[in-house]
């Protein structure tokens, strides 16, 4: 694992010393909120600012949504390919008319996931060289989404092992296995709420939201660098909520199957 000593998880490490950080289930309640960024940024928000509720950058808020800066905008960063950083704005730190709730919550009157996407979402990792064996027998598209979205967190995460041709490196051979579990968990809860699956969480993670048990240890870094990497096999978060609700119509109408022989 990254030992930066700007990585999260020296970070946390650091909490209780000399610096304030928020804590990890409210870190994943907040980063699931913001799909339309990458995890690793909405972190990085969350650290600046764990009010903020849905961010733009300063021409963003013109063009797509007539809005301007207030004289006392707080300007937030967030990390951008080919570029060190890009400055965001918080809707609260701005002005115009009101911003669509689509926009801020994408999915919210979305539907559950299809067996169209479903079907849909294996082509892309058949694509990308990832197999996944051992799918459960079910008639529940969600339930068969909620185990790929599982197994696709241990492989980025290094528990299955190194994985040169994804990027990945094998997690720590002496690595205790509830912890591998555990973050296998929360990359998995936090990709679902991204999407907008009614998912709930399980396991040790159920039992740290839920009833308040001790957390296992976890790698802050790997949880978040894994939801980038599986997300942008889709192109996103956005792009993977919609996929995953395809429904491709059929090539004949329904009353020609009914009659076929």
């Amino acid at each position: 694992m990254d030992k930066n000593v700007n990585s999260f998880d020296a970070l946390y490490a650091e909490a209780g010393s000399h610096r304030s950080v928020i804590a990890w289930d409210e870190l994943l309640a907040f980063v699931r909120r913001f799909p339309h960024i990458a995890a690793f940024n909405a972190a990085l928000l969350a650290q600046q600012n764990a009010g903020a509720i849905f961010v733009e950058t300063e021409r963003a808020w013109q063009d797509k949504h007539d809005r301007l800066l207030n004289d006392d905008a707080e300007v937030l960063v967030v990390l951008h390919p080919f570029a060190p950083v890009r400055f965001v704005y918080d809707v609260a730190d701005t002005h115009g008319p009101p911003v669509p709730d689509a926009a801020m919550n994408p999915f919210t009157a979305a539907g559950a996931p299809t067996w169209d996407g479903h079907r849909l979402v294996m082509d892309v990792l058949r694509r990308k060289g990832l197999s996944i064996a051992g799918l459960p027998t079910t008639q529940s598209p969600t339930v068969m989404l909620a185990r790929v979205l599982f197994e696709l967190a241990l492989i980025y995460a290094g528990h299955r092992g190194a994985r040169p041709d994804l990027g990945v490196a094998a997690s720590d051979a002496d690595l205790d296995g509830r912890q591998a579990r555990f973050e296998a968990e929360c990359i998995t809860w936090l990709i679902a709420g991204r999407i907008g699956l009614k998912m709930a969480a399980t396991g040790s993670l159920k039992g740290y939201l839920k009833h308040g048990e001790l957390m296992p240890p976890v790698s802050r870094d790997r949880v978040l660098h894994s939801v980038n990497a599986i997300e942008k096999l889709f192109g996103g978060a956005l792009r993977l909520g919609e996929t995953v609700r395809e429904d491709v119509p059929s090539l004949f109408p329904l009353s020609g199957q009914l009659s076929a022989p």
